[in-house]
């Protein structure tokens, strides 16, 4: 039994990996309007990073991680949490077998960046940075069509491998070059047609805030979009904190007027 007086109103599934999970709270923290201590989610910070690695399970198509994160799950649970956030958009595959079983609400990395796609346009193409487990789970795909958008997937296989290139070089520590080869994967995404860069990793999060002038091209960064979930569905107002890529409210022919504006500054 864990004492009411320390009872975690949000549990995090993190480790996965462990600088996106510490970027997931640093986010949540820095969008929670407090002025105290006291005015913070109570929290717990499950890290799993011996957690079999996600995008191997889902090419290889076996269920390597389901287990361990039904443990975590079960866990986060016991401690009497309302909700549980998973700061791995590929662990996502597996969501709905771990909702089934969950008590508290998990929040779907998916909803909460539909929801901050459409903050930003009305409609549009969206580029998906993302790990290739989680192109091939498909579920971002099914949400963003759903949601009225299209897809943009850049044919040249070097967007893909500058993706996956950013991705281990977060996980090694290396942001600067992580975030060279992001700049680089977003200007692909642009001159496929993208209107909307999705960061769908949330180790590409980590260097949302480094990335340079992106010339009109709306970024998303998934661990900032399931951070305000976060935050709304546990009543806790929302402020845009300072440091945080922001985009602004773009609609129909905006976003070219914009992208003008933007080159010309």
């Amino acid at each position: 039994m864990i004492d009411d007086a320390i009872r975690p109103q949000l549990g995090i599934i993190g480790g996965l990996g462990p600088l996106a999970s510490a970027d997931f709270y640093y986010k949540l923290t820095r969008m929670t309007e407090a002025l105290r201590d006291d005015e913070h989610v109570p929290s717990v910070i499950l890290s799993v990073p011996q957690l079999p690695d996600r995008t191997e399970a889902i090419l290889g198509n076996h269920d390597g991680p389901l287990a361990p994160l039904q443990a975590a799950v079960a866990t986060l649970n016991a401690l009497g949490v309302a909700c549980i956030a998973m700061p791995c958009n590929t662990a996502h595959h597996w969501y709905d077998r771990l909702a089934a079983d969950s008590r508290a609400e998990i929040i779907h990395i998916g909803e909460a960046v539909v929801a901050e796609i459409r903050r930003s346009l009305d409609r549009g193409r969206v580029a998906n940075l993302a790990t290739r487990g989680t192109l091939v789970s498909g579920f971002y795909q099914h949400r963003i069509l759903e949601a009225g958008f299209d897809l943009c997937l850049p044919p040249d296989a070097e967007f893909q491998e500058r993706v996956d290139s950013a991705i281990m070089l977060v996980k090694a520590g290396s942001i600067v070059q992580a975030a060279a080869e992001t700049e680089r994967a977003l200007h692909l995404a642009q001159m496929a047609g993208a209107d909307v860069a999705l960061l769908g990793c949330t180790e590409l999060s980590v260097v949302a805030a480094s990335l340079g002038d992106t010339n009109g091209l709306v970024v998303i960064d998934s661990n900032a979009a399931l951070a305000r979930v976060s935050l709304q569905r546990l009543g806790y107002p929302v402020q845009e904190a300072r440091g945080l890529p922001t985009v602004p409210r773009l609609r129909g022919s905006d976003r070219l007027s914009w992208r003008v504006a933007q080159q010309a500054s």
